[in-house]
């Protein structure tokens, strides 16, 4: 039988209050027991949700199955012995045969009662489907591979399609497992140029569990990534141990220690010579300055309507202060350009016309990104058309103490863009844009800390609705190791 993985890029999570009053004719309940009967109401309301979640996901998962039935083809006898006897032996990852791509994946327990399971494999192209062009080479429609599973009680055969987009591949996977397990997949796979690129997706397994999937270029990589995925599992089962112990919301509880300064280098290109000016860029720069000065502990450069050497020299100054214990934002908003595959941004004084040296090359500033701003957690916010490269924060503070110390701990390397290989709106919220103004709400909004994906969670759901699609990810070959930029608020 066929078993499928249902992946899902963004999760967006809703979180439920509860109000709690006394009245003059209810004996007054001590704290302790009011403590306690909010943490049993909790309990219950998260129970709730997680079945109602996963009764969803099945839903969603029967639904995809009959959708797949258009595009796997049937296979001969022959091909069904071959894949039997291939399953017969259990496989680790070093013993991973030569393929295009390799996977991890955890599925994620509904509740503390389940352990984490994991599974890998690898995806070859089927050189026998049909050919279509992407990124300037022939690429297969289809593909085909083995998944298997760490406690050895499962062995799968992929099949895969693949879908052209703009920037990526949209992959869907289906895993036939056996004995009517199915698992249904649809991820966003970068296109593998080389052997360090990264894809990544998210999916639902059988039993309506949530998973999380990633995919390298080499057996090496895949493994590596799958300790990483073990180790901030353990980390994050012995952060729930100490938050069962202290289950205050005290903000008192929040004690963040941060190895360095704070930087911002912010740019916001308006007023253009030669291209149309924009409203936005500096209106959105100078407010995120101020609040990142008043509220936050950053010390803030910007550089409004830069032109080409301007913005260069505000980076290299910003190489010779930062250490590589300091916590670095740069945020560009202005015209921005792709030529093939190279993206650009536009200073105020360059020429409409590619080809007189003063576009800047995104990959100069990878430069400084990669090599010479030794930070140890670098942000890189870019809202601009063509931009490409290879919501409030919590007030349970307890509960995400140890959590954003272990994001401040872990070195990170991230890129947050309004929008890959599309035009991007000039303004939508008054003289801002919808990316500018989330990002400034969310910082508004945040009473002690808020970390930068939970703002891309904020970002994506305030433009579900527009063509523009924001993204964010790590930059591994920017020496990314999982960690993420947390805003902390001045004490």
């Amino acid at each position: 039988m066929i078993k499928k993985l249902l992946l899902i890029v963004v999760i967006f999570l809703g979180a439920i209050t509860f109000a709690q009053s006394d009245t003059s004719w209810i004996k007054k309940k001590d704290k302790s027991e009011k403590v306690e009967e909010v943490k049993e109401v909790e309990k219950k309301t998260s129970t709730w949700i997680k079945k109602k979640k996963v009764k969803q996901n099945k839903k969603k998962l029967k639904e995809k199955i009959k959708e797949s039935k258009s595009w796997i083809t049937k296979k001969s006898k022959e091909k069904v012995q071959d894949i039997k006897e291939k399953l017969k032996k259990h496989k680790t990852i070093e013993n991973l045969p030569k393929a295009d791509v390799y996977f991890i994946a955890e599925i994620i327990p509904n509740d503390e009662n389940q352990n984490a399971e994991y599974f890998y494999g690898f995806i070859k192209n089927n050189k026998q489907s049909e050919k279509f062009n992407f990124e300037g080479k022939q690429s297969y429609k289809n593909g085909e591979g083995f998944a298997y599973f760490e406690n050895k009680k499962n062995r799968c055969s992929l099949d895969v399609e693949f879908v052209p987009t703009r920037s990526r591949l949209a992959t869907d996977i289906i895993f036939d497992c056996g004995n009517k397990k199915m698992m249904e997949s649809f991820s966003y796979l970068m296109a593998f140029k080389d052997e360090n690129d990264f894809g990544e997706g998210k999916g639902t397994h059988w039993n309506g569990n949530d998973i999380k999937l990633e995919f390298y270029g080499t057996k090496k990589l895949a493994n590596t990534h799958l300790a990483y995925f073990k180790k901030e599992r353990e980390n994050l089962i012995a952060s729930n141990k100490i938050f069962d112990q202290d289950n205050s919301n005290n903000e008192k509880n929040l004690n963040l220690k941060v190895t360095g300064k704070y930087y911002a280098l912010l740019i916001g290109n308006s007023k253009y010579v030669k291209w149309t000016s924009l409203t936005s860029p500096k209106n959105d720069v100078k407010a995120i300055a101020k609040i990142l000065d008043k509220k936050y502990n950053f010390d803030v450069t910007t550089v409004i309507d830069g032109n080409y050497k301007q913005i260069f020299k505000a980076f290299n100054d910003l190489s010779k202060v930062t250490t590589d214990n300091d916590y670095v934002l740069i945020y560009y908003a202005g015209h921005g350009e792709i030529i093939e595959d190279r993206s650009f941004w536009i200073p105020t004084d360059a020429e409409k016309e590619f080809g007189f040296g003063d576009w800047i090359n995104i990959s100069d500033i990878e430069v400084y990104l990669e090599k010479k701003i030794p930070a140890h957690h670098l942000a890189v916010m870019v809202d601009s058309c063509y931009f490409a490269v290879s919501q409030k924060g919590s007030d349970n503070y307890s509960q995400e103490n140890l959590l954003f110390q272990k994001y401040l701990k872990t070195r990170a390397r991230i890129v947050l863009a309004s929008g890959t290989n599309q035009p991007v709106d000039d303004t939508n919220k008054g003289n801002h844009s919808l990316f500018g103004y989330t990002f400034i709400k969310s910082l508004e909004q945040n009473k002690k800390a808020v970390n930068l994906l939970k703002i891309r969670d904020d970002l994506i759901l305030a433009h579900s609705n527009k063509r523009q699609q924001p993204f964010g990810h790590g930059m591994w070959h920017w020496g990314h190791n999982g960690g993420d930029f947390v805003f902390i608020t001045k004490k």
